[in-house]
C-alpha cells in the first residue's frame, strides 16, 4: 500500500469539525432586510436592496441568498439596482459605492469613482439605465456615464441649466433625449448637446416640483411620477391624469406587454394600477393597506417591494416574504448564554422589541424575534406599542432577563416567555417618576453565588433602585445610603458585592459608581454595606456606562473618559487606569478567554490585555476595510465555546471570530481540523479541548518532535504546518500532543498532512 493511499485511508476514520469553516479573522455582519427599496428580476430570483444590504429571493424554491458588508458589499447601506441584460448585476449604495456582481463568476467588484469624489457631499447612488454600451448612473450631485467596453466613466451632467443645487432622483432616455428627474422639478437635454440642458418645473403643468419616478410609454410618451400625482409629457405640453392626484408615485414600469404599471401610496395604503393609454381609466390591479411601498416587478406574477418584505398577493390575502434576521439593525445590548445563543436588545429608542440568534440551527430559523404583535405580554396596558426591551441579561438556570422602558422585565427560559415583573404587584418596580404613573424602567438583572437573582431598576426613589427576587415575584429592595437612583448596568464579584453603573449610552447623565455587599462590607468607606466612586474618588468621569468582571476577579468600569480597573474589590479605593484607552468613551467591556479585554467606544474596538496596560489591537470601519458596521460600538458580547465575538451597533450586529477559547477542566479527546491538513494553507490547524496553559509537541510517526508551542488561545492551539525551522512538513500522519502546565496530563491526537 502506498503511502498516500495509507493517509487517505487514514481520513475514513476522522471527523471533520463544523466550527472550522468560520476562520479566525473573519468577519460576518447580520442585519434586518424586511424594508426593501429597489427591486429587479432576473430570471425566477428577484434581487432586492434593502438598508441592511441585498437579498435573493428565489421565487420557485423560496429560499434566500444574502449579501451584506462582508459577502462583497462596500456598504450595507444600498438603494439602487439593476441589470445589464447580460450577466451583471449592478448595486449602487451611500457614499457613491457601486459594486457590480458577476453572476457567471459568483465574484463582486467595486467602482469606487464616484465614492472619492469627496467635494460632493451628497453621493448616493439613485439608479441604473443601461444603453447598448453605456450605463448612465443617476447620483444625487447628477448624471454620470459609464462604458462598458472600456470600463471607464466618460461624461458627468451635474450642471442642470437654472437648477441650483438639485438632487436628483431618477432619469430616463427618451429616444435622443435625456430626461432627469430631481427635487427641483425637471431637466432635459439632447444626447447630443447634454451641456445644453431645459428646466420644467410644476408651472409647467405637472403635480409636483419633487420627481420620484420617470418612464417612457409607447416610446413617444414621457411619464412623470411625483410626490403628488403623474403626469405626462407629450407634443411639448404636460397633462396631469387626474386619478392619481395627492398620491405619491413610487415606481413606474412598462411590462412585457407593453402596458404601463403605476405604483403609488397615500399613508399605508398602495395600488397598483395599470394603463394602456394615458386617456384610459386606469384599471386597479392590487391595493394594501398595511405596508409603504418603494418599487415593484411588472411580471406575471407581480412582486412589490415594501417596509414587510417582497410582498405578494394571494386568494387569501398579501404574503411577506424577507430573510430570516433580526428585527431592526439597533443592537444595544447583546449577552450568550450557556449554549451558545446570543441574546439583544434594542434600544430606548426603538419599538423593535428584543432577539435571539442561534447559530447551530437551520438559517432560517437561526434568528427569533420577540415583539409586542407577537407577544402580547410584552405589551404595555397605557400604550399596547410600546416595545422598547433595550437591555438583556443572564439568569440563573439558563433564563434569561430582558429590560423594557416602561413595562419593567420579562423573563426567558427555552426560547419562550414565561414572565413579567412590573409596577404591577406583587414586584411592584418603582415607577421612573411621579410624572409617570404604570412606567417602570428596567436596569439589569445578575445572579449571585447563591443564585439569587438580583436587579437595578432606573428610577427617581433612590430606596427602590436595587432589589433581591423571591421566586421570580416578590421583590425585597435595598435602600441605597447614598439616595441615588437610575440605577443601570449590573455586574456580582466573588464576593457577591454588586457593582452597579448608572449611565446609558445615549444619556448625557453625569452619576457615580455604586457598590453594595449585604453580608460583607468593602473596602474602608462603605457605609449601611453601601459604597459609592465619584471623580472626587479619582474616577475620571462620573458617567459610568459598562462593567465587566475579569476572570481574576478584577473589576473593570467604563467610564465617558476611559477605564477604571479596581484589581481586588474588597478594596475600592485602591484602582488604576488603563493609559491606552485614555480619553475612550467606553460604552461595552467584554472579557475573552485569556483574560484580553474588549473594549466597545464611539471611536471602534479596542483590545488590550489583562491588566489594560497593552494595546493589542484595533478595529474600526476604516481599518477593517467595511467589515466593521460601525464605530460607535454599543455592545460586546464573546461565544467562549465558539470563539465569536459580537459586536452591537445601531447599524446592525458585527462578528469576529477569534484565537481565544474556553479552556477545559481536563483532557477528553483532543480534536484537530483541518483533517487532512493541505499545505501550503492560508489557515492553520486548529487544536481544540485544551486545559488551561496547554503545550503542544507535533511528533512524526517514529517519535521525532518536528515543533514545540505554547497554546495561543486558551482553549485551542495553532500549527501553521512548519518545523522548528520554519520549513513545511512533509506529507505523512503526524502525532499531536497536548501537555497540561504542570505536566500532570496529556493528550494526544493525529493528523494527517498532504503537500501539494
Amino acid at each position: 500500500m502506498s503511502h498516500r493511499t495509507t493517509i487517505i485511508s487514514f481520513l475514513l476514520l476522522l471527523s471533520i469539525d463544523a466550527q472550522s469553516q468560520q476562520h479566525i479573522g473573519q468577519w460576518k455582519s447580520f442585519t434586518d432586510m424586511k424594508s426593501v427599496r429597489n427591486v429587479v428580476q432576473v430570471g425566477s430570483t428577484i434581487w432586492a436592496t434593502t438598508s441592511g444590504g441585498v437579498f435573493v429571493f428565489d421565487t420557485v424554491t423560496h429560499t434566500f441568498t444574502k449579501f451584506t458588508n462582508t459577502d462583497g458589499l462596500d456598504t450595507k447601506d444600498v438603494n439602487a439596482i439593476g441589470y445589464d441584460g447580460a450577466h451583471r448585476i449592478w448595486i449602487g449604495g451611500a457614499g457613491g459605492w457601486i459594486n457590480i456582481y458577476d453572476m457567471n463568476l459568483r465574484q463582486w467588484q467595486t467602482i469606487n469613482d464616484i465614492a472619492i469624489k469627496l467635494a460632493y457631499p451628497n453621493r448616493e447612488i439613485q439608479s441604473f439605465y443601461f444603453k447598448g454600451d453605456t450605463v448612465f448612473i443617476a447620483v444625487e450631485f447628477g448624471v454620470s456615464v459609464f462604458k462598458l467596453s472600456r470600463w471607464e466613466f466618460g461624461d458627468t451632467y451635474s450642471s442642470l441649466g437654472s437648477f441650483l443645487n438639485p438632487s436628483i432622483s431618477c432619469m430616463t432616455l427618451q429616444q435622443n433625449r435625456i430626461w432627469i428627474g430631481t427635487d427641483k422639478g425637471l431637466a432635459t437635454a439632447l444626447r447630443s448637446s447634454p451641456s445644453s440642458w431645459t428646466n420644467y418645473t410644476s408651472s409647467s403643468g405637472f403635480p409636483s416640483n419633487t420627481i420620484t419616478a420617470l418612464a417612457v410609454f409607447n416610446d413617444t410618451l414621457l411619464i412623470i411620477g411625483t410626490n403628488n400625482g403623474l403626469a405626462y409629457f407629450a407634443n411639448g405640453i404636460f397633462t396631469t391624469i387626474g386619478a392619481f392626484m395627492g398620491r405619491t408615485i413610487s415606481d413606474l414600469r412598462v411590462d412585457d406587454r407593453g402596458r404601463l404599471m403605476v405604483l403609488s401610496n397615500s399613508g399605508l395604503t398602495f395600488t397598483v394600477h395599470m394603463l394602456s393609454s394615458v386617456i384610459d381609466i386606469p384599471e386597479l390591479i392590487a391595493t394594501n393597506t398595511e405596508v409603504q411601498v418603494s418599487s415593484f416587478v411588472p411580471a406575471s406574477s407581480l412582486w412589490i417591494g415594501t417596509t414587510k418584505g417582497l410582498a405578494k398577493e394571494n386568494s387569501s390575502g398579501w404574503e411577506y416574504f424577507y430573510p430570516n434576521g433580526p428585527n431592526s439593525d439597533a443592537f444595544n445590548s447583546v449577552v450568550v448564554d450557556s449554549a451558545g445563543v446570543l441574546w439583544c436588545g434594542s434600544g430606548e429608542r426603538t419599538n423593535a422589541g428584543f432577539y435571539r440568534y442561534n447559530p447551530v440551527l437551520p438559517d432560517v430559523l437561526r434568528w427569533k424575534n420577540f415583539t409586542t404583535d407577537r407577544y402580547p405580554i410584552m405589551q404595555s396596558s397605557n400604550n399596547p406599542s410600546l416595545g422598547a426591551y433595550y437591555h438583556v441579561s443572564l439568569g440563573a438556570q439558563g433564563s434569561v432577563w430582558v429590560s423594557s422602558w416602561g413595562e419593567g422585565f420579562v423573563k426567558v427560559v427555552n426560547d419562550s416567555i414565561v414572565l413579567k415583573i412590573n409596577y404591577n404587584p406583587p414586584a411592584s418596580l418603582p415607577i421612573a417618576d411621579i410624572s409617570f404613573p404604570n412606567y417602570a424602567i428596567g436596569g439589569a438583572a445578575a445572579v449571585d453565588g447563591e443564585g439569587k437573582t438580583w436587579m437595578t431598576v432606573r428610577t427617581n426613589f433612590g430606596d427602590k433602585s436595587l432589589l433581591q427576587l423571591e421566586n421570580d415575584t416578590n421583590a425585597i429592595f435595598f435602600p441605597n445610603y447614598f439616595g441615588g437612583g437610575n440605577f443601570h448596568d449590573l455586574v456580582i464579584d466573588k464576593n457577591d458585592t454588586k457593582w452597579i453603573a448608572t449611565t446609558v449610552p445615549w444619556k448625557n447623565e453625569d452619576k457615580f459608581l455604586y457598590y453594595y455587599n449585604e453580608n460583607k462590607i468593602p473596602g474602608t468607606e462603605s457605609t449601611n454595606g453601601w459604597g459609592k466612586l465619584s471623580m472626587d474618588q479619582g474616577l475620571l468621569s462620573n458617567q459610568v456606562l459598562s462593567l465587566a468582571l475579569g476572570l481574576d476577579g478584577e473589576i473593570w468600569v467604563g467610564l465617558g473618559i476611559g477605564v477604571l480597573i479596581i484589581p481586588d474589590p474588597l478594596y475600592p479605593a485602591s484602582h488604576s487606569i488603563s493609559y491606552p484607552l485614555y480619553e475612550q468613551v467606553v460604552q461595552a467591556i467584554a472579557v475573552d478567554a485569556v483574560n484580553n479585554k474588549w473594549i466597545g467606544t464611539k471611536e471602534g474596538i479596542f483590545v488590550v490585555n489583562a491588566d489594560g496596560t497593552e494595546l493589542l489591537k484595533t478595529y474600526s470601519v476604516a481599518t477593517t476595510n467595511n467589515q466593521l458596521l460601525a464605530d460607535d460600538v454599543r455592545s460586546i458580547a464573546i461565544d467562549q465555546k465558539r470563539g465569536i465575538a459580537y459586536f452591537g451597533t445601531e447599524q446592525g450586529l458585527s462578528s469576529l471570530a477569534i484565537e481565544p477559547v474556553q479552556t477545559n477542566q481536563s483532557y477528553s479527546r483532543l480534536e484537530v481540523g483541518p483533517n487532512p491538513f493541505i499545505l501550503p494553507s492560508d489557515q492553520p490547524l486548529t487544536i481544540r479541548n485544551l486545559v488551561a496553559g496547554s503545550t503542544i509537541k507535533v511528533l512524526t510517526v517514529s517519535g521525532f518532535v518536528v515543533t514545540q508551542f505554547n497554546a495561543q488561545g486558551g482553549g485551542r492551539a495553532f500549527w501553521n504546518g512548519r518545523d522548528k525551522n520554519g520549513a513545511f512538513v512533509s506529507s505523512g500522519i503526524y502525532f499531536i500532543i497536548a501537555f497540561s502546565e504542570n505536566g500532570s496530563q496529556t493528550v494526544t491526537g493525529k493528523v494527517a498532512v498532504i503537500r501539494r
